[in-house]
């Protein structure tokens, strides 16, 4: 289902605001709480509050689970990203 959805946020959010690249995925699979770790399968970089808008329209659209992440700085695990979800990063 990710797959299917790369297009669609590719024209949200342009070329540079799609993550695909398992090395470069692995940057976001943790926030400030280093010892609980997964790998997003798709990370998104929305630049206004209309993109965030829209890819959170196409991922519960598609039924697919996404988690809104800041700076990655807490502590919480709040920003754990999905394993087969999008991530949104925020910041």
């Amino acid at each position: 289902m990710i797959k299917q959805l790369i297009p669609r946020m590719t024209e949200i959010c342009g070329p540079g605001g799609v993550i695909t690249d398992p090395a470069e995925l692995r940057t976001y699979e943790c926030d400030g709480l280093t010892s609980h770790r997964v790998t997003p399968a798709l990370v998104v970089l929305p630049r206004t509050a209309a993109e965030v808008a829209a890819v959170v329209t196409e991922c519960a659209g598609a039924t697919v689970p996404f988690v809104a992440r800041g700076s990655g700085t807490g502590l919480s695990g709040g920003a754990l990203p999905h394993a087969e979800g999008v991530l949104i990063v925020t910041s």
